[in-house]
């Protein structure tokens, strides 16, 4: 018995009156690794809002919220929260369901300080970002604040009641997640322009970015919405599709940007058009890769959460093993940030592209099919 039910039964057995006993402790503190570039990371939110386009679950003007990771000049300010609001109570139902006990786990703060000021030297990189199907921003913190921490900019969008295309009954369909991505990569380039309320950002930020360089990476319905853009937008020079099916337009006309594609060992898209063995209609370079003892949700912060999760004896193996595979909790997110990182400095000059995909040789990941 815990010292404070102690005291609990003993303040009971001597008043005659019941006393609520207090919330379980947390037997599990989930921190996220550190960051392994030399800038610490900054992050923020930034809610936009696009009167040209018309909500189609509103009526309303199209609103996007997008939280912003980025190299900082100092570690000044408090530590964010590993995920925001909307990203912790998704986090909290996912748990439920897969049969956690409430108030037996928390999550530790992320290694990113709220607003603080950018990086003032050099133009820092913009990578958007697109989550899976319902997930908010901050299910991929382990990933976009260690891009930060090398010197890029993540932009993450949360889609506004989701959906990867809405079709109305006059038949025509309005591609929601691409649409919210290019106006949010207009809204970056005003900013940066100065054309936009860059004060909004925190200090420095819209006035460093270079818009030049842009790639995008996103896992699940995110990494098809990734393609997409990809497909409709020249200005995102570059992919990263973290086990996403190919949707839309470009399943049958193909994309020209380069695409690096990672993949659970047995993932369902597999054999998909473009998860093919060969995409004719694609231009570009495509790199397909599995991951060995991974799984659909081993691409974003579940791997390390439903890993952790297991070890303390909180969720069953059996669906640790389905939702993120076998493979050590670490390593998969070091492989995770090893090749984003990787591909987008060779795309933007940082290193030979050819040479970065024999180097990117790893054990564990190996070609599809």
């Amino acid at each position: 018995m815990t010292i404070a039910a102690a005291a609990t039964a003993l303040l009971a057995s001597t008043t005659g009156t019941s006393v609520a006993a207090p919330p379980p402790e947390p037997v599990v503190s989930i921190a996220l690794p550190a960051p392994t570039g030399p800038s610490p990371a900054g992050v923020t939110e930034w809610h936009l809002t696009d009167a040209s386009r018309t909500d189609p679950w509103t009526g309303d003007p199209r609103e996007v919220l997008a939280q912003i990771w980025y190299p900082a000049t100092e570690a000044t300010g408090e530590r964010a929260p590993w995920m925001p609001q909307g990203g912790r109570a998704e986090q909290d139902d996912f748990l439920t369901e897969l049969g956690v006990p409430a108030g037996t786990w928390n999550l530790a703060p992320s290694h990113s300080h709220t607003d603080a000021p950018a990086r003032h030297s050099g133009g820092i990189p913009v990578l958007l970002n697109s989550p899976g199907m319902g997930d908010a921003t901050g299910w991929s913190t382990a990933q976009a604040e260690d891009l930060a921490s090398h010197g890029y900019a993540v932009v993450a969008l949360n889609h506004t009641h989701e959906a990867f295309s809405i079709r109305f009954p006059d038949g025509r369909t309005a591609e929601t997640r691409v649409a919210d991505t290019r106006f949010v990569l207009d809204q970056l380039s005003a900013a940066a322009a100065g054309q936009h309320d860059g004060a909004a950002l925190p200090a420095g930020l819209a006035r460093n970015l270079d818009l030049s360089r842009v790639a995008m990476f996103g896992h699940s319905l995110g990494g098809s919405t990734t393609i997409g853009a990809l497909q409709a937008d020249p200005r995102i020079r570059a992919g990263v599709n973290l086990d996403g099916p190919v949707l839309g337009p470009a399943a049958e006309t193909g994309i020209a940007q380069p695409l690096l594609m990672l993949a659970g060992e047995f993932s369902p898209w597999f054999g998909r058009p473009g998860w093919e063995p060969y995409w004719h209609a694609d231009t570009g370079i495509e790199l397909p890769l599995r991951v060995l003892g991974s799984e659909h949700m081993s691409f974003c912060d579940q791997q390390l959460i439903l890993a952790r999760l297991a070890e303390a004896g909180l969720l069953a193996g059996a669906v640790r093993q389905k939702a993120v595979g076998g493979i050590d909790a670490d390593r998969s997110i070091e492989l995770q940030r090893t090749y984003l990182r990787t591909w987008f400095d060779a795309v933007f000059g940082r290193g030979d592209l050819a040479t970065t995909i024999t180097g990117l040789a790893r054990p564990e990941v190996v070609p599809y099919p």
